[in-house]
């Protein structure tokens, strides 16, 4: 397995603030990859000269913007290795956010016109996808959520029975962000064609870690991001299959200039780390899935052999080992991430307005509001080791006694009360 070289970071000396922050970070584990990940140093080193030496505009006639170019496809040549795609598939964009707002908005916009104008997606989805649905209702198209099942899961015939004369689009994750669930996209994807209905897969918790083809699976497209595979942020791809460019390109617009879709200059430095990040994941991704799901192996047994009431929320025959979403029933979700202040993780609910409130995620699923409210979102990377999952077993452990016994809450659990109702009347 990789790991970074110990003088990576280089701290000037007049710098106390930065080197303090840094010195509590290497006391702190970090569980929290899904979020993003730190730039491998093969993928900064790459990019380096192209903030110096080759700084040309792809766009330019000359030699600079010649060199530059050049650069510029050899990035999306290796994503295009990567997942099995053409050359001219493959739109450089800001991350996977602006991915998928491409894909769903210009799509259902540009078939508007027809009867075709419904777009589905899950309730589960990340809430970039879930805003295009806002937006889309907002301008009068149609745009529904489809429920899922208790382990997260889309039921196929469900799906089958969802699909009517008027859907034209449906956009889903193939991993979860929150919960790791895997969907099984091949038969998603058959149903809908078989229905004459598009798909758009998020891939932004997948791409780079398990294998994509997208000509086997025969996705129409595909948002990713750079920072979650150990590239630069601000960074991603839009995956379109060539039938379906003219959904996405603006009118009269260069085509040269990211085949028509989007305009302005590349960022080209940005692009090159992404094309580096693809062509490292292709290279070591069976060995990093192998290293992932021994630590989550290792992690779940830990915790679940120390403490009582510990749930596992999605499927847990059909995910990405890397995301594990758990409940430590009789802990608040916030608090018990406070209180394990040795690892840095994900809590599943959030504080809004002053109440808390369920991750919609979870409500989707059906879990209970207790378990809901208890949850962490852990997510293990390339980078972590055995005894970091050691020091997070302990750290968790001890953070969930403390917090019980102080719960009236985990009380009224061992008493054998129902809680359902008492926390429905709080919020």
């Amino acid at each position: 397995m990789f790991t970074y070289p110990k003088d990576y970071f280089i701290i000037p000396k007049k710098s106390f603030t930065l080197t303090a922050l840094l010195e509590i970070m290497n006391n702190v584990v970090y569980l929290d990859y899904a979020a993003t990940t730190p730039c491998d140093p093969r993928v900064l080193n790459e990019m380096l000269p192209y903030f110096s030496t080759i700084f040309g505009n792809p766009n330019s006639l000359h030699e600079f913007g010649e060199k530059a170019q050049d650069s510029l496809n050899q990035a999306r040549e290796k994503v295009q290795k990567l997942i099995n795609s053409e050359f001219d598939e493959l739109v450089f964009t800001s991350g996977a956010t602006e991915s998928n707002f491409l894909a769903i908005t210009r799509t259902m916009k540009s078939i508007s016109k027809s009867n075709k104008k419904r777009f589905i997606t899950l309730k589960t989805e990340h809430n970039a996808t879930l805003d295009c649905v806002n937006l889309l209702k907002a301008e009068g198209i149609s745009a529904e959520l489809l429920n899922v099942k208790k382990d997260g899961m889309l039921d196929l015939g469900y799906l089958e029975n969802s699909i009517d004369e008027y859907t034209n689009l449906l956009s889903v994750c193939l991993v979860n962000n929150e919960t790791g669930v895997l969907q099984d996209i091949k038969k998603i994807v058959e149903i809908c064609h078989r229905r004459g209905v598009l798909v758009h897969i998020d891939a932004t918790q997948s791409f780079g870690k398990i294998d994509i083809d997208v000509k086997e699976l025969d996705i129409d497209f595909m948002s990713v991001s750079g920072h979650k595979i150990y590239g630069p942020k601000g960074i991603g791809l839009l995956f379109c299959k060539k039938s379906n460019m003219k959904f996405l390109r603006i009118p009269r617009a260069n085509p040269e200039i990211e085949f028509g879709v989007k305009s302005g200059t590349v960022p080209v430095a940005l692009c090159i780390g992404m094309g580096k990040a693809a062509e490292i994941a292709g290279v070591e991704m069976k060995d990093d899935l192998k290293h992932v799901s021994r630590l989550r192996e290792t992690f779940v047994k830990g915790i679940t052999s120390q403490l009582d009431e510990i749930y596992i929320n999605g499927s847990l025959e059909s995910n990405y080992p890397g995301i594990i979403n758990m409940s430590f029933r009789g802990c608040e979700g916030e608090a018990l991430m406070m209180e394990a202040n040795r690892i840095a993780v994900s809590s599943g609910s959030a504080c809004t307005s002053n109440k808390l409130s369920i991750s919609h995620v979870l409500a989707a699923m059906g879990v209970p509001s207790d378990i809901a409210q208890s949850s962490l979102r852990i997510t293990i990377g390339k980078l972590t080791t055995e005894s970091e999952i050691e020091i997070a077993i302990e750290n968790l452990i001890e953070a969930t006694k403390k917090l019980r016994q102080m719960s009236p809450i985990w009380d009224m659990i061992k008493s054998g009360i129902s809680i359902d109702n008492a926390l429905e009347r709080s919020y």
